[in-house]
C-alpha cells in the first residue's frame, strides 16, 4: 500500500491540524419514535420578561430512535437526545399540563405524573423553527402550542386494524430530579442530586470577542443552584 497516497487522501478529508468545534446534529423534523428518559425539575427562576412572575422550570428528555434520528458515537448507532423545556403549570391551558394529558392518554390514562412515564414509548412529531436572526434552528415537540404525540400504534383508516410500532429500548440511563418534594426522603434527594452531576469542562467561544474559554459541563446542578429558592432549601442543606 502507498501510505503517502493514503495519507494525502486522509488529510484532505480530515485535516487534524485544523481545530474543529463540535456541531451538534439537529434532529430532523417530522415523525419521531420517542421514549421518555428523564424528568428534571430545576426550581423557580426569574423570567427574562420583567412583567412575568418567576416560574418553576422543568426539562423532559426523550430519546429519538427513528432510523433517521440515530447518530454514530464511537462506531455505534445510538438514539439522539431531545429536550423539552417547560414552565410547570397547574391549569389545563399550560403547555406542561397539555403535554402530560396527551402523553397520559397515549399510555391509557393510567398515570398521575411524568416521572411514572419514564421508559414509556411514543410516536410524536418534531418541528423546526428559526431564531429571529435566522442563524439558529430550534427543534420543538409542539407547533404554536399544539402537541402531536400518541401511542406507538398505527391504525389503518379503512379497516381500523391496529399495528404496534416497535420503539427501541432506552440506550441511556433514566433520571429524575424533584425539587423540594416533601414525599422524597433525604437519601433519595442525595441520590437524585448525584445522578444529575456531569463531570468535566468544555470549550466555548464568545460570540462577540471570539475568545475561547472553558466552562463546566455540570449545567443541570448549576442551574438548580441558581434558582431563587435555593438558599435555605432542604436540598441545599443535604448536598452542600
Amino acid at each position: 500500500m502507498d501510505f503517502s497516497k493514503l495519507g494525502a487522501a486522509a488529510a484532505t478529508a480530515d485535516d487534524l491540524t485544523q481545530e474543529k468545534s463540535y456541531e451538534r446534529q439537529i434532529p430532523r423534523a417530522g415523525v419521531a419514535l420517542l421514549r421518555l428518559r428523564e424528568y428534571l425539575e430545576l426550581g423557580r427562576h426569574e423570567s427574562s420578561n420583567p412583567s412575568h412572575k418567576p416560574s418553576q422550570k422543568v426539562i423532559l428528555v426523550f430519546e429519538l430512535s427513528h432510523p433517521d434520528h440515530l447518530i454514530e458515537v464511537e462506531g455505534k448507532k445510538v438514539p439522539q437526545s431531545f429536550m423539552v423545556r417547560l414552565n410547570k403549570g397547574g391549569t389545563s391551558k399550560s403547555g406542561y399540563r397539555k403535554l402530560f394529558s396527551m402523553m397520559n392518554e397515549a399510555c391509557g390514562n393510567k398515570y398521575n405524573h411524568f416521572v411514572q412515564m419514564i421508559g414509556e414509548a411514543f410516536i410524536g412529531k418534531l418541528y423546526h423553527n428559526k431564531s429571529e436572526d435566522g442563524k439558529n434552528t430550534y427543534v420543538n415537540l409542539d407547533k404554536d402550542g399544539a402537541y402531536f404525540i400518541q401511542a406507538p400504534i398505527m391504525e389503518d383508516p379503512i379497516t381500523g386494524n391496529k399495528t404496534p410500532v416497535p420503539v427501541r429500548e432506552l440506550d441511556g440511563v433514566p433520571r429524575a430530579f424533584l425539587w423540594e418534594n416533601e414525599g422524597v426522603s433525604d437519601d433519595d434527594i442525595k441520590a437524585m442530586w448525584a445522578s444529575i452531576y456531569i463531570d468535566g469542562v468544555r470549550e466555548v467561544e464568545d460570540a462577540k470577542t471570539k475568545e475561547k474559554k472553558e466552562v463546566s459541563k455540570n449545567w443541570i446542578q448549576e442551574t438548580i443552584m441558581k434558582n431563587i429558592e435555593w438558599e435555605g432549601s432542604r436540598t441545599q442543606g443535604l448536598v452542600t
